[in-house]
């Protein structure tokens, strides 16, 4: 589930103005961040997306190797 997108302006007022998106998702109880950056928003959009599901990935591997 997705609990936050927000998105900021790292630097502005330039044709290379950066974007900043954080987006939570939570996923049986866990919740986990995930940040992107790039002057593209709906590229920094996936990248925060994909770090976030790359870290829900982990806690759940790790959760099933413990057993």
């Amino acid at each position: 589930e997705l609990v936050l997108y927000s998105v900021n302006a790292i630097t502005s007022g330039s044709t290379e103005s950066q974007g900043e998106v954080t987006v939570r998702l939570q996923l049986g109880g866990r919740v986990v961040n995930g940040v992107g950056a790039d002057p593209d928003i709906v590229v920094a959009s996936a990248k925060a997306y994909l770090a976030a599901l790359n870290k829900l990935h982990a806690n759940l591997e790790r959760v099933a190797a413990q057993g």
